[in-house]
């Protein structure tokens, strides 16, 4: 579940008075979906999401359809192309921690 503490800040000040809403549907779609129960999986959704519901919505059905789609779309970019693609950030670390030493 969602247990650290950058993951509950960023879900605090992205959401604010929609906090409780977007805790409720993560939650509930990693009880649905054990697959998404990763940290990374879960920065990513809500680095996509940008503090909004619908896009919440949308991330977390894209990641129960397939993880490794926000994965790619949210720690990558010129993702015309595997071979132009760049790896920019890294949600295996917290949000602040996530564009400092990325590797491919």
């Amino acid at each position: 579940m969602i247990d650290t503490k950058d993951i509950r800040n960023r879900i605090e000040s992205d959401f604010g008075e929609n906090a409780s809403e977007a805790y409720h549907l993560l939650n509930e779609a990693i009880l649905k979906t054990e697959d998404l129960n990763h940290q990374r999986i879960i920065r990513c959704i809500l680095f996509l999401a940008e503090g909004n519901s619908e896009k919440l919505k949308q991330m977390i059905q894209a990641a129960t359809s397939d993880p490794r789609d926000v994965l790619f779309w949210a720690e990558y970019i010129n993702r015309d192309g595997l071979k132009s693609s760049k790896r920019v950030r890294n949600f295996n670390h917290s949000f602040e921690d996530s564009e400092k030493n990325v590797e491919e």
